[in-house]
């Protein structure tokens, strides 16, 4: 069964010649984390990030 899952990710990029931080917070509908890790990880791919956690939510669904 798919469930709605938070995935804070901590990503580096260059502003000005310096890296820098920032965390990122996606909603991702899977089935295990391991197939959130998967997904984020193709979205995200050519980037420079690190999961830092992978959070099941309480959501139903998501209305568009």
């Amino acid at each position: 069964m798919e469930q709605y899952f938070r995935v804070s990710v901590r990503v580096d990029y260059e502003s000005k010649g310096k890296l820098k931080k920032r965390i990122d917070n996606y909603i991702v509908l899977a089935v295990t984390p391991t197939d959130v890790e998967v997904k984020i990880r193709e979205y995200l791919k050519g980037s420079d990030f690190e999961i830092l956690t992978i959070a099941v939510t309480r959501f139903l669904d998501i209305i568009k």
